[in-house]
C-alpha cells in the first residue's frame, strides 16, 4: 500500500490537516498505534523527505556519523523510543520534523505545533474494509487464486500490519492444492525431525486439527465417527486424549 487510505470521515479529516500543514514551517507529530498508517501519512506531508528511525538517528548524532546540515526536513519514526528526547530535538532545531509516535510523549510535544492522532482500524470500519479489499486483491494476484475475503479470518490486533499478514497467510493456505500441502508437511516434518519429536508428536500434529475441524463441522461424535470412518470408542479416546474434559 502506497497511500494513506481515506474512506472514513476521520481519515478524510486527518488527511486534510496533513495536506494543509505540509507547506507550513513547523514540526508535525503523528500519533497512533502500530500499523494505523502513520508512515503513509508522513509521506503525504513530505513525499521526498528522508525517513529515519528515531533511535538510529539518536545514535548517529551521538557518534557524529551524520551531517544534519544536509537536511531541511526529516521524517523520524518511533520518537517515543528515543532516550534523551529533549537533547535529541535540540540537535534538530533547524530541521522541519514530521515525527511519529505510538504513545504520547509529553516532554517534547510542545516542540510540535501540529499534532495528528490516527485511531485504530477497528474504529474506522470504512478504511478497514477498503484496506482489506486491497490486500485480498494483491494476495490473490500473487497466489493466482480467487479467495473471497469473507472466507478467511483476519487479525487487526496490530492494525494494518497484522491485517496484511493474516490475509496473505490465509489466502496462501486456501490456495494450496494436495501436492502443495504434502510438500509443506514434508518440509515441516524435516525441520521438526532435527528436534526431539517422536512419532506421537507428529501424529498429534495431524490428528488435533482434524478433530477440531470435525467437531466444528458435525453436530455429534456419531456423525464425526461416521464421516471419518473411525470406531466411535476410538474417537472418544482421541478426543479425551487431546482435549480432556473440554470436549463438548
Amino acid at each position: 500500500m502506497k497511500k494513506f487510505i481515506v474512506k472514513s470521515p476521520e481519515s478524510k479529516k486527518v488527511l486534510h490537516i496533513a495536506q494543509v500543514s505540509s507547506s507550513l514551517p513547523v514540526n508535525i507529530l503523528i500519533r497512533g498505534e502500530m500499523g494505523v498508517g502513520k508512515k503513509l501519512l508522513c509521506k503525504e506531508i513530505a513525499p521526498t523527505a528522508i525517513t529515519m528511525d528515531g533511535k538510529f538517528l539518536e545514535t548517529a548524532i551521538r557518534n557524529r556519523n551524520i551531517n544534519l546540515e544536509e537536511y531541511q526536513e526529516l521524517v523520524i519514526t518511533d520518537l517515543n523510543k528515543v532516550l534523551n528526547k529533549k537533547e535529541f530535538l535540540a540537535h534538530l532545531s533547524n530541521i522541519k520534523i514530521i515525527g511519529t509516535s505510538q504513545t504520547n510523549i509529553h516532554e517534547i510535544e510542545e516542540e510540535f505545533a501540529i499534532k495528528i492522532d490516527i485511531s485504530p482500524l477497528k474504529e474506522r470500519p470504512e478504511d478497514l474494509e477498503q484496506i482489506a479489499n486491497l490486500y485480498i486483491k494483491e494476495a490473490n494476484e500473487i497466489y493466482n487464486s480467487e479467495v473471497a475475503l469473507n472466507n478467511i479470518s483476519t487479525d487487526i490486533n496490530e492494525n494494518g500490519i497484522s491485517l496484511k499478514k493474516s490475509i496473505f497467510k490465509n489466502t496462501l493456505l486456501c490456495s494450496l492444492n494436495d501436492e502443495d500441502m504434502t510438500k509443506a508437511l514434508e518440509n515441516y516434518i524435516a525441520t521438526k525431525l532435527e528436534e526431539e519429536n517422536t512419532y506421537k508428536d507428529f501424529l498429534k500434529t495431524i490428528e488435533v486439527p482434524l478433530l477440531v475441524v470435525a467437531k466444528e463441522k458435525f453436530k455429534s461424535q456419531l456423525q464425526m465417527a461416521t464421516k471419518l470412518n473411525i470406531n466411535r470408542i476410538t474417537l472418544r479416546k482421541k478426543i479425551d486424549q487431546y482435549f480432556g474434559n473440554n470436549n463438548d
